[in-house]
């Protein structure tokens, strides 16, 4: 059996995951910086840094964004579900690999670590949760 890739759902879930996370990212920033009073960016850059509640939130963000983009994909696609929403983690990843490369101290490197090595599993989970909202889950015995 041929798989086919629509190229078209996979651009459009990896654009929502990527600009998505951009968005989240800067919204983000904006509610610590008001939260906290920081007086500069790089007193917030500091603060998040250091912060391991702040880096998991940010970590947890992205993942869930990367899981709406695979669900876009995998949604659009319509036919097999689990190839597109791989794809936009494959797409994802890579793009996490640039900007880890770009800034390499931008964040602790246990979070750049763990964001790249959930990226695909959480676009998996994507994909997954098409399935099962499609009707096309499987259920376990």
């Amino acid at each position: 059996m041929k798989s086919e890739l629509n190229v078209r759902a996979v651009v459009v879930g990896a654009l929502v995951d990527t600009i998505g996370t951009l968005i989240a990212g800067l919204l983000f920033d904006a509610a610590i910086g008001a939260a906290y009073a920081s007086s500069s960016a790089q007193a917030l850059d500091a603060m998040v840094y250091h912060s391991i509640p702040l880096q998991l939130a940010q970590l947890v963000l992205g993942l869930a964004l990367t899981l709406v983009g695979a669900y876009v994909a995998a949604h659009i696609a319509k036919k097999e579900p689990l190839l597109h929403a791989f794809a936009v983690g494959v797409i994802s990843t890579a793009i996490g690999f640039i900007f880890v490369f770009s800034a390499p101290e931008a964040a602790p490197f246990w979070a750049e670590a763990a964001g790249l090595l959930l990226t695909i599993p959480a676009a998996f989970v994507g994909g997954e949760i098409r399935l099962v909202l499609a009707g096309d889950g499987r259920t376990s015995a």
